[in-house]
């Protein structure tokens, strides 16, 4: 079986080593040279755990080309392109549509083309009468957690195949035949239409976000009547009906896909005439949610912060990524660094670092001409003559530090933790003024 995969980064790199890796021969197609010569010599071009030795593994299986005609004659193509968004939240389908276009030039009309990417009602049909009705094609969504992707690719929740209706049984076989993988590890494959398949990524993805803004509203009502969130948590998550997963109060979530699905899927709605007030709430909530985790900030300092020296801990969206896509710190640090306080950041992932450094470029470029942000080396090394800490990144390696240095190292011994990965006994019986989301 002949396989191509069209795409420009996270997924389609992704998609393309499990593919080898269970033993298909893969054309992996982008558009820029410089990626795929840099592909080509086994490195990477996105950061994610495991990545480069599966990369490296699996090579002999894969022909990196920027030659999107030589998907021609393909059994199955892959399209793990990009579905950004424009400024009324709708999901801009440009790409998608230009993938469909080159390969309209080049397809022979037997190839079946899977979009794995997270796309609205209606586009695998968009896609099936661009490509003149000639084309199967298939929805196929990702669920994968940055980090954790290569793990969700080989151990799945389910797999989700959306068809047309009517479907011939032979396009069906041929789908199951790539995802043998999981037919003896009791992984649930589901066949269903396309605006199902289409629609479960985004109601995943919503749903989880909402279990996070619901705690996250728990979390404030915690505050004023002086409950404790942690505990109330524990106690949601001992209730098997709820489960313990997406229910940590913290400063809101972000990434990639979060935000960028839970708008899409408002848009969605108000293009149906329906209004969804839930979801509306959940982006209100989560865009707040900063807003709400800052006035303990400026209360605490009576907003005087112009002179102070603050340590920001975690830049990346999640720890163990490189990603800063709709990071709260990001939002934090432009806060911080408007109020003329100084900034020190540390983050484990020194790939995350670089890519912070490039951005702080345009984070209030006038305030950071006087104003410079300290990237440090070390955790350590970040709290030597800072005033306080924020915690911005629930990385677990933090409760390894040695706090009593830090409490020597903090001129005001106080932490605010945006995160609640610290134990708030620990950090008062070492003296720190702790306070954290809901408390």
């Amino acid at each position: 079986m002949k396989i191509s995969v069209i795409g420009t980064g996270y997924v389609w790199l992704i998609q393309t080593v499990w593919l080898a890796k269970i033993g298909f021969s893969i054309q992996a197609i982008d558009l820029f040279e410089d990626k795929i010569e840099k592909l080509k010599s086994g490195i990477p071009t996105i950061y994610e755990n495991g990545l480069e030795a599966l990369l490296q593994e699996t090579m002999r299986n894969i022909h990196f080309t920027t030659d999107i005609a030589s998907s021609a004659w393909s059994d199955i193509i892959f399209l793990c392109v990009g579905t950004p968004q424009d400024e009324e939240w709708k999901t801009d389908l440009t790409y998608i549509k230009q993938a469909g276009n080159d390969l309209k030039k080049t397809l022979i009309g037997n190839e079946i083309i899977v979009i794995k990417s997270t796309v609205p009602a209606s586009t695998n049909a968009m896609m099936y009468e661009l490509l003149g009705s000639k084309n199967p094609v298939v929805s196929n969504p990702e669920f994968l957690r940055e980090w954790l992707a290569i793990e969700d690719f080989f151990t799945p929740d389910r797999v989700v195949l959306g068809f047309k209706d009517g479907e011939k049984h032979e396009v069906i076989d041929t789908l199951m035949e790539v995802y043998w993988y999981f037919s003896d590890k009791w992984v649930p494959i589901l066949q269903t239409n396309w605006q199902t398949a289409e629609l479960i990524k985004y109601a995943a993805n919503a749903f989880l976000a909402t279990k996070i803004t619901f705690i996250n509203e728990i979390a404030r009502l915690s505050d004023s009547i002086w409950a404790d969130i942690n505990d109330v948590a524990k106690a949601l998550w001992m209730d098997h009906r709820i489960g313990n997963k997406f229910l940590n109060a913290w400063i809101g979530y972000g990434g990639s896909c979060f935000p960028k699905d839970v708008k899409s899927l408002i848009h969605q709605f108000h293009e149906q005439g329906l209004g969804w007030d839930i979801l509306t709430k959940v982006d209100e909530t989560n865009t707040s949610q900063v807003d709400y985790f800052m006035k303990k900030v400026w209360n605490h300092y009576w907003t005087q912060l112009n002179g102070k020296t603050i340590w920001v801990f975690g830049v990346a969206f999640k720890p163990d990524t490189d990603d800063l896509r709709e990071s709260k710190a990001l939002v934090i640090i432009n806060r911080l660094i408007k109020a003329w306080a100084m900034v020190q950041v540390f983050d484990y992932n020194a790939k995350a670092l670089e890519n912070f450094e490039k951005y702080t470029y345009g984070l209030a470029t006038g305030i950071r001409n006087f104003i410079p942000i300290v990237i440090s080396k070390t955790f350590l090394d970040m709290t030597k003559n800072a005033d306080f800490l924020i915690l911005t990144l629930e990385d677990k390696r933090v409760l390894d530090e040695d706090f009593d240095m830090i409490a020597n190292n903090l001129k005001d011994k106080t932490i605010f933790d945006g995160k609640n990965i610290l134990h708030k006994d620990v950090m008062k019986n070492l003296w720190f003024e702790y306070m954290w989301v809901g408390c």
